[in-house]
């Protein structure tokens, strides 16, 4: 039981990481908000890119982008789906006091990280 609990909080702090993860390469800065003419700045941006450059790797990073978009949405789907079964499994284990508290849980939980990815969203 502590191995199957154990694996839950595993999964759900792998689940967090996933869903707010960037995409290769973007960094964040604190005296800006990261955006730079519409896009999140790069880690290569601070090397000094010719505008030539800058244009190439916009085109990179949108079209590879892209890529991550289509498998996130072939990914998440199946992911969802390993979550949902890994939770039913541990309500299964539970007594029905616990179950409603596990619940309770789960939806602050779910809550807070989908707030957390409408904040993200808007920056």
């Amino acid at each position: 039981m502590v191995l199957l609990f154990g694996s839950g909080i595993v999964v759900g702090l792998a689940w967090d990481q996933t869903a707010s993860a960037s995409p290769l390469g973007e960094v964040r800065t604190d005296e800006e908000s990261g955006r730079e003419g519409g896009r999140r700045r790069l880690i290569v941006d601070n090397v000094g890119l010719s505008a030539s450059q800058k244009a190439d790797v916009d085109s990179l990073v949108g079209f590879h982008r892209h890529r991550m978009s289509d498998l996130d949405q072939e990914f998440q789907p199946r992911y969802r789906a390993v979550i949902a079964e890994l939770r039913e499994e541990i309500r299964q284990l539970l007594t029905d006091d616990q179950r409603v508290r596990y619940d309770v849980l789960l939806a602050e939980h779910d809550a807070t990280r989908a707030e957390r990815r409408r904040g993200d969203s808007k920056k």
